[in-house]
């Protein structure tokens, strides 16, 4: 299962940029051997940093006390780069990283007034362009709610380049260089990274970017980062001991107020409907979370799976002839050695 991590977490790293989690530098970039991003950014870290030996944004907050923070743009090169600006909200992934990136994340349901709801970009600027190796500075609103928070509030602000058509690689694919800044708020500056509380929410079979998975998911209610957790978990048939789908992860990092599929995999076998039993364990933290759930597949929903599925097994139409024609054959072979082996018993009389 150790070669099926390491091809999941390449597999859906090529699929989405990720960003820096919270002691990478201060930013990521998705470059290339293309010429690079031709920018780069740079957070301006004001006085009320909770630790200034992070270069991301780790700011303590009062409730309805505005402030602005800014970032500086960087132009690595003499032609202009026009970089779009925008606040996003963190949120966990199946693979295990926090993701930065996404512009409309399905927000887990304990999570109340998320980073994009008070974090704004001042006069409402969407792109900004530098040039010539000139700097820029990109403003940034933060106005916190009335009501008092516990924990963190964790998301990002996000520049993005969209690469010119003549930039695209040997596939055509256009590419983008994203650099990410992390903002984490707090009002009580409590440990960010400790408190975390895990919760199996369900157990389902699905599709995956084409692929049949038993999804298990994971909800962490708490305003608290979970880091450096170990995810295992497998699925047996309910009554039956033989494993049919097994999964682990470690280094596994989890959102504040969030929630994930733990996936585990599925061959290219047709699903069989039935009862099946997950169980997993997650430990991090000094803690250990056990579970055990039973959940039932449908006939209806394991044919749709089975059908939509791009990793399936398919027989040709000609192969069931073909192997009509090799039984034929064969029987018809089988019938002439024994008439043959009579004949020759009956000249030996």
């Amino acid at each position: 299962m150790r070669q099926m991590k390491t091809i999941n977490r390449i597999f859906f790293s090529s699929i989405m940029i990720i960003g820096f989690f919270l002691f990478s530098a201060t930013s990521y970039a998705a470059d290339d051997a293309q010429g690079g991003a031709g920018y780069t950014v740079e957070s301006i870290i004001p006085e009320n940093q909770v630790d200034k030996k992070y270069t991301f944004f780790y700011l303590k907050t009062t409730p309805e006390q505005p402030q602005t923070i800014e970032v500086k743009v960087i132009s690595t090169q003499e032609d202009p780069v026009t970089v779009k600006v925008a606040i996003h909200d963190a949120v966990s992934s199946s693979v295990g990283e926090i993701d930065y990136a996404q512009a409309k994340p399905k927000l887990d349901k304990s999570l109340s007034n998320p980073i994009t709801s008070f974090v704004k970009v001042q006069d409402g600027v969407k792109e900004v362009t530098v040039a010539n190796f000139e700097e820029k500075i990109v403003a940034f609103e933060i106005t916190p709610p009335k009501e008092s928070y516990a924990g963190v509030k964790l998301g990002s602000i996000r520049f993005l380049r969209e690469a010119e058509e003549s930039e695209s690689d040997q596939t055509g694919l256009v590419p983008e260089f994203a650099r990410v800044i992390a903002v984490m708020l707090t009002e009580d500056e409590t440990t960010f990274n400790h408190g975390a509380e895990l919760h199996l929410k369900n157990v389902d079979l699905t599709l995956f970017n084409g692929r049949k998975i038993i999804a298990a998911n994971i909800q962490n209610d708490q305003p608290k980062v979970l880091q450096e957790m170990t995810i295992k978990g497998k699925v047996t048939r309910k009554g039956e001991k033989d494993v049919m789908a097994e999964q682990e992860q470690s280094n596994f990092s989890v959102a504040p107020n969030s929630n994930f599929d733990f996936q585990l995999p599925l061959g290219v076998e047709r699903f069989t409907p039935g009862t099946y039993v997950f169980t997993g364990e997650a430990t991090g933290d000094d803690r250990t979370w056990k579970w055990e759930e039973e959940f039932t597949v449908g006939r209806e929903q394991a044919d749709k799976v089975n059908e939509e599925t791009v990793f399936k097994i398919i027989v040709p139409a000609w192969v069931p002839w073909v192997a009509a024609g090799l039984l034929i054959g064969l029987i018809g072979l089988i019938v002439y050695l024994v008439r043959r082996q009579r004949q020759w018993n009956e000249g030996r009389k």
